[in-house]
Parts: C-alpha cells; sequence; structure tokens
C-alpha cells in the first residue's frame, strides 16, 4: 500500500498554491493518497515528533485528526480558525512542559481534492444521508482504515497499539461512528463538541444497536464541548442553538449505564467556551489524559 503514495515533499504545489505566501508549515510533510473505492484524492498531513529523527528505534503514538486541511494546513500561520492551529501546537507545548512523556505523530485527514471543505466534510464525517450530499461516513472510514492507515504505518515508526483518533464538532461525529462500529481502530477517542444532533441524533440510534449485539466496548473516550454551547435563542440563526452540552451528557450516561468493562469514558465541559473557544483547554486536556505516562 506504501508503494502506492505519492511524495510530495515537504509542501505539493497544490498545498504551495492554497498557502498564504510566505506561510512556513513547520515541517508538515504532505502526501497524496487516493481512496481506491471513491476515486477520490485527499492530501494526508503528517507531522512528526522534534525527536522522531534522533530516535530510529522508538515507535510512537500516533494521532489522526479530522479536518487536517483547517488544522494543519496554516499552523504557523494567520487564519481563519486561529485556535485550532493553536491547539495541534499544544502539543509540543505539553511535551516540553512535561505534561506529555513524548510527543505523537500526528496525521492530519483533508478533504477530497477539488472539493470545497464545506461539501467534503459533510458528506466524509456524517453517518447518515438525512440529505443530499451528506451520510458517507462509513465509506470514508473504510478508506482511513483500509488504505490511509496501512499507507502510514508502512512510512513511519507508530506504534499500532498507540492509536488516537481526535474530531471536533462533525469530526467528533465520525469518531463517534467509528467508535460504535469498528471500535478497535484505534486505542482512544478525542470527540470534540462533536455533532450528536445531526439527523435527529442519529448516533444515539447506532449507540443502541451497538449495545443490543455487544456486551463490551474496548476505548478510551474522552470528549469536551464548551460551556457556552447550549440551547439559546440565536438572532443570526432565527432560531435556537444545539443544547451540545445535553447532547454530551446524554451520550456519556447512555454509554456508561451499558457496563461495558473495558470502556472508560470521561467529559469536560470547558466554562465560558463556546464551539471554537473550547478547543484549546478541551483538546489539552483530553490528549494530556490520553497519552499521559506514556
Amino acid at each position: 500500500m506504501a508503494a502506492g503514495l505519492v511524495a510530495l515533499g515537504t509542501m505539493s504545489a497544490e498545498a504551495r498554491e492554497g498557502t498564504p505566501t510566505g506561510c512556513d508549515l513547520g515541517g508538515t510533510q504532505i502526501r497524496s493518497i487516493a481512496d481506491p473505492v471513491s476515486g477520490r484524492s485527499y492530501d494526508v498531513e503528517v507531522t512528526l515528533p522534534s525527536d522522531y529523527q534522533a530516535n530510529p528505534a522508538r515507535r510512537y503514538p500516533v494521532l489522526y485528526y479530522a479536518d487536517g486541511g483547517h488544522l494543519a494546513a496554516s499552523a504557523t500561520c494567520l487564519s481563519k480558525e486561529p485556535r485550532r492551529q493553536e491547539a495541534l501546537r499544544l502539543v509540543r507545548k505539553l511535551h516540553r512542559d512535561g505534561r506529555l512523556a513524548e510527543e505523537p505523530i500526528l496525521v492530519g485527514l483533508s478533504y477530497a481534492k477539488g472539493e470545497g471543505f464545506a461539501v467534503s466534510r459533510a458528506r466524509d464525517y456524517t453517518p447518515v444521508a438525512d440529505k443530499p450530499g451528506y451520510g458517507g461516513a462509513g465509506a470514508f472510514q473504510a478508506y482511513l482504515g483500509k488504505t490511509v492507515m496501512p499507507a502510514i504505518e508502512g512510512l513511519y515508526r507508530t506504534d499500532p497499539g498507540r492509536r488516537l483518533f481526535w474530531g471536533h464538532s462533525y469530526g467528533g461525529l465520525l469518531g463517534a461512528r467509528i467508535l460504535l462500529t469498528e471500535p478497535g481502530l484505534f486505542r482512544s477517542y478525542i470527540l470534540g463538541s462533536p455533532s450528536f444532533w445531526f439527523a435527529d441524533h442519529a448516533i444515539l440510534a447506532m449507540e443502541a444497536d451497538y449495545a443490543r449485539t455487544n456486551r463490551d466496548l474496548k476505548a478510551h473516550v474522552l470528549i469536551y464541548v464548551g460551556g457556552d454551547e447550549i440551547s439559546r435563542y440565536n438572532p443570526a440563526r432565527r432560531g435556537n442553538t444545539q443544547d451540545m452540552v445535553g447532547d454530551v451528557r446524554t451520550f456519556e450516561k447512555l454509554l456508561k449505564s451499558r457496563g461495558f468493562p473495558s470502556l472508560t469514558i470521561r467529559s469536560l465541559v470547558v466554562p465560558g467556551k463556546n464551539h471554537r473557544t473550547t478547543i484549546p483547554p478541551g483538546f489539552a486536556w483530553a490528549i494530556t489524559s490520553a497519552l499521559a505516562g506514556g
């Protein structure tokens, strides 16, 4: 599988075109990996730990994260979502501060080439097709597990026993879908402000389906959400916002009620934070919880 990859060095021509002038990707390697089923091609953005080259015999935990196109491509530059870039930079800061025993390899999952990010993530990150253009999470999950991960593990010194997934918003919904259908794909799941409301809370039906046919769920689940992500009237939307705090509590309560012996699940409501500002503190809490002590 790895032989089918196109190694594009530190930056591909396409990445360069989409990057602000003078933007430094901070050593991120961009590789193009095609989905053999859909025919779509995606850039996968790999950032190695700062001590990777100095430790040729060491294998590292690996964090796969959704929305790589937003989260990593302008990690040291101005962007529309600077707080998300800050969340990635936190990994090295937390390591320097001794809160992480080691840095993970970071693998950013970007969007399908030739598509706008909204189109790509709406299809690839949602579990059911409640309307046209949605519901492709199962296909994207298969691409991730059968194509991307074997390729990455063939190229880099990852530790398959310490795979982590991080997704925020729709990305968190994707993570929940993987958790409930193929939990062994990752050891730890970081679900940030997950869009559990999607398609009339379809994820809860998936949880019920899993519980009916399984007696255990071997996973470490960490969910964060902003304290301001509650239902209230939003004049700009002419309607109420989603009660994402309530949805997180419901999801956590349901999973805990199943009594799965190998499941650990915790959540954090970050006071005074909204859907975007919750990322740095929420992610810092989750990644240190997942990786503290190795």
